[in-house]
């Protein structure tokens, strides 16, 4: 049977929700795609903060908010302006190179932004749904803080997950890459053994 050979942290978290899902997705594309209202806002936010943080003008992408989105922009605005000069990069892909059992497999994702102060990496992520119940344990969590410590080569990186409409935020320190690549290779041995 083939097998996949790369993961994302939403592949993951359904690779350890169940196999048999995993491989229906993921192998034979066996899905059924929902439009969800919250992943369309999340995207329109998406691209408003990106393209702000680039200084780009963004008065036609306002326009197409309802009145709730234009207050909870002007709020997230508010809260960017000061750090926008310290954001390093937006939207940045990734894809790592990893080994299990001499096994090669691949981590891949997207960091919402990425910024950089007093030495220190944090990754953004902006939900436009809450804040994962258990942060340090959930599965972006651990792909990403995992992710940048290869990426970077520094183990002063933490994942800050910034809610758009409310801006409750929850910080995650970096702890070290074992703690991390164990996690992912418990999970990830699921699919390679079965």
């Amino acid at each position: 049977m083939k097998k996949i050979d790369t993961f994302s942290a939403n592949s993951l978290k359904l690779l350890d929700k169940s196999v048999l899902e995993f491989e229906n997705k993921y192998l034979y594309n066996l899905s059924i795609m929902k439009k969800d209202k919250r992943a369309i806002l999340g995207q329109k936010f998406h691209n408003l903060i990106c393209f702000y943080i680039k200084n780009f003008d963004v008065s036609k992408l306002i326009l197409n908010l309802t009145q709730d989105e234009q207050k909870s922009w002007q709020k997230l605005k508010d809260y960017l302006k000061d750090k926008k000069d310290d954001f390093i990069k937006t939207e940045y892909s990734f894809l790592i190179k990893e080994k299990l059992n001499s096994k090669p497999y691949f981590l891949t994702g997207r960091f919402d932004a990425v910024y950089k102060k007093d030495g220190f990496y944090v990754i953004y992520d902006w939900k436009t749904l809450n804040i994962p119940k258990n942060p340090k344990d959930d599965l972006q969590s651990i792909v990403y803080l995992f992710c940048a410590n290869k990426i970077f080569k520094t183990e002063k990186i933490k994942l800050k997950y910034l809610s758009i409409e409310k801006l409750d935020s929850f910080e995650i320190p970096f702890i070290n890459p074992d703690y991390y690549k164990e996690k992912l290779d418990k999970i990830i041995l699921k699919h390679f053994i079965k």
